[in-house]
C-alpha cells in the first residue's frame, strides 16, 4: 500500500533550534525598553529567570492540557512573575517582539530536508506541517518557511495556536486528514519527539518516523532509546529508502 500523506513537523525535524540566543537577544532588548518607560529596572539575570519560569509555564499546559497558550498569554504570565505594572501596550509590544524575532533570526532547514521533500512532492506524495508552536504563532512560522523556500512544497498546515490543541491531542492530525480526505493508514507523521509526534501519530492510526537527527534540540532529551514509530532516522537523505520499506511492509 502506497502511503498519500507525509506530515513534518516543524522544530527539530524540519528546521533546527538555531539561532535561539540572538532571538532572545532581541526580545531582552525590546523587553528593557518597555520596562524603562514603566521607569523600572530588570536584572539580566533575573529576566533569564522570568524567560525560564515562563516557558516552565508553557510546557505545564503543552503537556498537561495539550494545547500551547499564545505569546501573549505568556508574557502576560512573564509580566506578572515580575510584579510589573500592568500596561497593555508594553505587553504587546514584548509580545511581538517574541513573536517576531524569529524572522530576523530564524532557524536553519535540516540537511537534506528540502532535496528530500521536493523528490516527495514531485512523485505525488501530499505534504502536511503538523507544529507545536511556542513563543512563535503559526502565521510566523509560515513566513519563516516561506523565506526558506519550503512553504509552497506544503498542502496543508495544523499549529496548535490556530486548532486549540497539541500534539498528541488527535486533532492535531485529524486536521490534516480531513482536509485533504486521506485515511490515517495511508499517512506517515515524522517528528522528534515520542510523547507527542509519535505516540500521537499511531494513536490516530498513521505510521511514523521518530527523526533524532538534529543535535540542537532539547524538548525530546527524555525520548526513551525504544520507539513506538515504525522506523527511526537520523538524516533526511535517509528518509525514502525508509518510506519504501515502509510501504512494502502495509
Amino acid at each position: 500500500m502506497k502511503i498519500q500523506l507525509i506530515t513534518i513537523d516543524f522544530w527539530n525535524t524540519l528546521f533546527d533550534s538555531s539561532n535561539g540566543i540572538k532571538r532572545n537577544a532581541v526580545r531582552q532588548h525590546v523587553f528593557a525598553e518597555e520596562i524603562a518607560k514603566l521607569d523600572v529596572k530588570v536584572s539580566h539575570d533575573k529576566f533569564s529567570e522570568a524567560v525560564q519560569a515562563s516557558w516552565e509555564f508553557f510546557n505545564n499546559i503543552w503537556m498537561n492540557q495539550q494545547r500551547t497558550p499564545e505569546t501573549i498569554e505568556t508574557i502576560g504570565y512573564l509580566w506578572s512573575y515580575l510584579n510589573l505594572p500592568h500596561n497593555d501596550n508594553s505587553i504587546q509590544r514584548v509580545a511581538k517582539s517574541f513573536a517576531e524575532s524569529i524572522l530576523d533570526y530564524p532557524p536553519s532547514l535540516m540537511e537534506n530536508s528540502f532535496e528530500t521533500l521536493s523528490n516527495l512532492k514531485s512523485r505525488g506524495y501530499k505534504l502536511g506541517l503538523i507544529s507545536d508552536t511556542g513563543f512563535t504563532p503559526g502565521s510566523i512560522l509560515k513566513m519563516v518557511m516561506q523565506n526558506a523556500g519550503v512553504l509552497d512544497l506544503f498542502d496543508a498546515f495544523s499549529f496548535s495556536d490556530e486548532t486549540g490543541v497539541s500534539k498528541p491531542h488527535e486533532k492535531a492530525y485529524t486536521t490534516i486528514l480531513d482536509q485533504l480526505s486521506i485515511e490515517p493508514m495511508n499517512s506517515l507523521h515524522i517528528g522528534d519527539i515520542e510523547k507527542t509526534d509519535i505516540v500521537g501519530a499511531k494513536k490516530v492510526g498513521m505510521r511514523a518516523i521518530r527523526f533524532s537527527g538534529d543535535q540542537t534540540a532539547v524538548l525530546n532529551k527524555d525520548n526513551n532509546k525504544i520507539t513506538l514509530a515504525d522506523s527511526e532516522i537520523f538524516n533526511w537523505n535517509e528518509f525514502e529508502s525508509t518510506l519504501v520499506e515502509i510501504e512494502n511492509s502495509i
